[in-house]
């Protein structure tokens, strides 16, 4: 393969090759945007061109980048393009183990032990999660600086939990030197198959030396296969015997004979070099790897003891993933129908509310359930995700590409180069006549949101229908839309037809299903809720309308909450419930940071939210490096506040599909519609937002264009951004200042041109007078003697004006007088201004204080509604409407809103049978309502 340092690939720019073999290339690369080095693994194309790989990589790619552990070298990004896979891990300084074995020889009984408790803690995680390594190497151990240990190359990994076993033909995967006995005769692996590969690799790091050794790879599969490992005194008499009982159990030839799990391995293995069993102190990094910024070096001493804390289950706010198939439950039924729908039919809209689970379904239910064959041949076709953005036959070339054979293509111009050019590039891209694709468009919504040219939106509508309308067609186009969007796309024929025609609403999940969705997840986690803790939740939401997240995030908080493995009721009403954890936990975290750090909160999520017209807000993706280009906020402070918010689940970080650089997005719009204080932020900002918003395009553009004048602002469009600029509401970014400051310039320098262009015609014209004037001297002198007489009248008219210039001065003097006293009067109406305004926020500040109060006393209504009123007394604010909405919906004795007359209502009768109910307005009108019917 030829060497690529120095080239720039997306966001990564290889610095030096580390080393190449038969399956891919790594690379030492540096990611300008975060700032960070990284390795960089460049799959071959023998391997990235494979159908199979191409089908499951971005699947298991998902898996492994869900292991989080302290010693697991976390994926931070991954992506397939023609000819290349690529995954993105973190560099490591010390090598690998497999380096400092040959260079150092083997390693004392104590680094040795920290070794395995580090890997074989890291092993426990992946297998809990059904994630079997299957190629344990010491070339596979990564070391830091301190030469603590990592697991890295999950690569081919697989997910035993959900089955997926290799066909009878697939090559074999591994290294023979360090390959369990029932990987050479291909059956299912398991955790145990790690375990006698850690046992190999043990051997040969006390030893310095493999246990077998053989000329070729085939006698070295026998060996492993039938000869026990010798003992490790023949090349060091001085290492405890009882090790020898470790490795052999370790290595046992049948699975079922070796140690349950990696930890029971550890802990034995522990004992016998030092002969007991308890927790050993390890040198370890002091906190697991984030995802999101630069890792540090400092280490701390942990402790590492045998019981794992169970992973949680529960996602908060983002939406499951196919990774997250095994902790999806509730959705089995809609999950069939979906299915079915797919059989007979080409396009699939699955429409429901924000909130309802639309994604989740399908990307844990509907695309795993077709990668499994749901469907005659389904497990056979090819797989494709996108969101619109804006511009999306941008993010449909990218997603098409991900599946593309073969050397790299331009597909763009000809996707909007005619209606048919999808239809077109699908057939090019796939392998061969008989195979087909799905393309799933997440959040089409987008479409209708970020997209500002008509023109582009129309066509990229177009060129879906005509896609999936061919007879030929071998696309699938699967979509979901926000319910409050599904009058969008009707407004397109040919595409209204097939959306009117190929629709699936998400309902509101059933009671039964409420319960599955909070038992399945605890149940394969090892957790027990309390019976009465779920019959809580499930009343708490079966009534709410797109309160699955809401549901999913008080989940989240109960489980770091949990005492031992049990969910309590008392955690959940500590929380605030369903309705209140949510906007609790995001005023939690607001409250607890520094006055620095709040600011950075506000300025990052009003750049976080598109503010909705007719409709509610949106979230909006944005560029990790936008947000660290904030002006005036410190960049330790915003990676901190993105911590924060991240940890808790209410921020999701991704790459940008086209240049892999991060993005961060707000997990859900339920942040966004329960956080009050953020509803507050929104409602004095929508005008200054959309603002930003253009600017922030225009300034992209400006930017791609290597900056040409031709992209600057003016006019209206330009007073606008020196407004934003000049205000404090949101902060701009050093590109949009310079953005407008160019801006400004080019304006000042066409002003100056203008000026001088003036003065030249002033000049011009002066010139051209000279020659005429000359002609006239001698008329002038001719008429000098009667202008002399004249001179002497208008001295005596001089003398006068001077005079009526000496009253004017007066008259100015005594009127600026009487400004100086108004200026006073204006002063102090000013100081009375500031005084109301200071009382206003107070009163503002104490209404939020009561609706706080509130919802955190949901559970005594009373209490609750009479705070929420006071909160409304002392202030309108939105804190205080919700609390009192809230308080409302959660008086268990009110069951229903009975709307009627607009003016004052002066009497109310129910009839005998109750069943009616009369009221009397002010207006003179009587209105009824059928209580059975309401």
């Amino acid at each position: 393969m030829q060497d690529l340092s120095g080239r720039q690939i997306r966001d990564y720019v290889l610095r030096e090759r580390l080393g190449v073999g038969g399956f891919a290339a790594v690379y030492r690369a540096y990611q300008a945007s975060v700032e960070r080095e990284v390795a960089v693994k460049i799959i071959l194309p023998k391997y990235a061109n494979n159908p199979d790989f191409v089908r499951r990589f971005e699947t298991e790619a998902q898996f492994v980048a869900r292991l989080e552990h302290i010693h697991i070298v976390p994926l931070y990004d991954y992506w397939r393009e023609p000819d290349n896979a690529y995954l993105v891990m973190r560099w490591l300084r010390g090598g690998n183990l497999y380096q400092s074995v040959q260079r150092d020889g083997p390693w004392p009984l104590p680094a040795a032990t920290r070794l395995v408790d580090q890997i074989a803690s890291a092993l426990a995680v992946a297998h809990r999660q059904g994630i079997i390594h299957q190629d344990i190497t010491p070339a596979n151990v990564m070391l830091d600086e301190e030469r603590n240990a990592y697991l890295t190359d999950f690569g081919i990994a697989r997910d035993i939990i959900r089955g997926e076993a290799k066909t009878e033909d697939s090559q074999l995967y591994g290294s023979p030197a360090y390959m369990a006995p029932e990987r050479t005769s291909r059956e299912l692996p398991m955790p145990q198959t790690d375990i006698y590969s850690l046992g190999i690799v043990l051997y040969e790091l006390i030893t310095g030396k493999l246990p077998f050794d053989a000329p070729t790879n085939t006698t070295l599969i026998a060996q492993h296969m039938y000869e026990p490992v010798p003992p490790l005194q023949i090349h060091d008499p001085e290492l405890p015997f009882d090790l020898n009982r470790v490795i052999l159990r370790a290595t046992a030839k049948a699975p079922e004979d070796r140690y349950p799990d990696a930890i029971s391995m550890a802990v034995d293995f522990r004992q016998a070099v030092g002969g007991e069993s308890g927790p050993v102190a390890y040198t370890a990094p002091s906190a697991a790897v984030p995802t999101s910024e630069p890792v540090g070096s400092t280490p701390e001493t942990v402790m590492f003891t045998q019981p794992l804390a169970p992973s949680n289950p529960y996602k908060g706010l983002r939406a499951f993933e196919e990774a997250d198939a095994a902790d999806f439950f509730g959705r089995d039924v809609f999950t069939s129908r979906l299915t079915g729908r797919l059989a007979g039919e080409r396009f699939l809209a699955v429409v429901g509310p924000s909130g309802s689970g639309k994604s989740s379904v399908v990307k844990a239910g509907l695309l795993p359930n077709l990668r499994q064959g749901g469907l005659p041949g389904s497990d056979a076709w090819f797989f494709a995700q996108m969101v619109p953005g804006a511009q999306p036959f941008q993010e449909l070339e990218t997603a098409l590409l991900s599946v593309t054979f073969g050397e790299s293509v331009r597909l763009i111009e000809q996707l909007r180069g005619s209606a048919r050019g999808l239809a077109t590039a699908v057939g090019q891209i796939l392998p061969d006549t008989d195979s087909e694709m799905v393309l799933f468009i997440d959040q089409f919504e987008e479409l209708f949101t970020l997209v500002e040219d008509e023109t582009e939106r129309a066509a990229f509508l177009e060129s879906l229908a005509a896609a999936v309308s061919q007879p030929d067609s071998r696309l699938r186009v699967i979509i979901t839309l926000r319910a409050d969007f599904y009058d969008r796309p009707l407004l397109y024929a040919t595409f209204g037809q097939l959306v009117r025609a190929h629709t699936e609403v998400v309902l509101p999940l059933s009671p039964d299903e409420l319960r599955g969705a909070i038992i399945g997840p605890a149940n394969r986690a090892g957790l027990a809720p309390e019976q009465d803790l779920v019959a809580a939740m499930v009343a708490d939401v079966v009534a709410q309308p797109g309160a699955l997240p809401l549901l999913q995030y008080a989940l989240t908080e109960l489980f770091e909450q949990r005492e031992d493995k049990t969910l309590t009721l008392a955690a959940y009403r500590d929380s605030g419930g369903v309705l209140g954890a949510l906007a609790r936990r995001a005023e939690e975290l607001f409250t607890s940071l520094n006055s620095a750090r709040q600011y950075a909160v506000r300025q990052l999520f009003l750049r976080l939210v598109n503010p909705g017209g007719t409709g509610e807000d949106t979230r909006r993706r944005i560029r990790w490096a936008e947000l660290m280009a904030v002006a005036g906020i410190d960049r330790d402070a915003m990676r901190a506040v993105l911590d924060a918010f991240g940890q808790y689940r209410l921020l999701t970080f991704d790459r940008d599909p086209q240049t892999r650089t991060p993005t961060v997005e707000v997990a859900h719009e339920a942040l966004i519609q329960q956080w009050a204080r953020l509803q507050e932020w929104l409602a004095e900002s929508r005008d200054a937002i959309r603002i930003q918003q253009r600017l922030a395009a225009a300034t992209a553009e400006w930017r791609t264009a290597a900056r040409h004048p031709s992209y600057l602002a003016g006019g209206a469009r330009l007073a606008q951004f020196e407004t934003l600029a000049a205000s404090p509401v949101l902060a701009l970014t050093e590109d949009e200042r310079a953005y407008v400051t160019a801006s400004i310039g080019q304006r000042e320098r066409a002003a100056r041109l203008r000026r001088w262009f003036i003065t030249a015609l002033v000049l011009l014209t002066v010139l051209s007078a000279g020659s005429a004037a000359f002609a006239a001297n001698r008329q002038r002198q001719a008429e000098d003697a009667r202008e002399e007489t004249a001179l002497e009248r208008d001295r005596a008219e001089d003398a006068r004006a001077v005079a009526e210039d000496e009253r004017d001065r007066a008259d100015e003097a005594r009127q600026q007088a009487d400004d100086e006293r108004q200026n006073a009067v204006e002063q102090r109406q000013l100081a009375e201004a500031a005084r109301d305004e200071a009382d206003r926020l107070a009163d503002i500040a104490r209404s939020r204080e009561l609706a706080a109060l509130a919802l955190s006393n949901m559970e005594q209504g009373d209490q609750a509604l009479l705070l929420s009123l006071e909160a409304l007394s002392v202030a309108d604010t939105f804190a205080a409407r919700n609390s009192l909405l809230s308080a409302l919906e959660s008086t268990p004795h009110l069951v229903a809103y009975l709307h009627g007359p607009t003016s004052a209502v002066r009497g109310v009768a129910l009839s005998p049978d109750g069943t009616l109910v009369a009221a009397s307005a002010a207006d003179g009108t009587i209105l009824l309502w059928d209580l059975e019917t309401r």
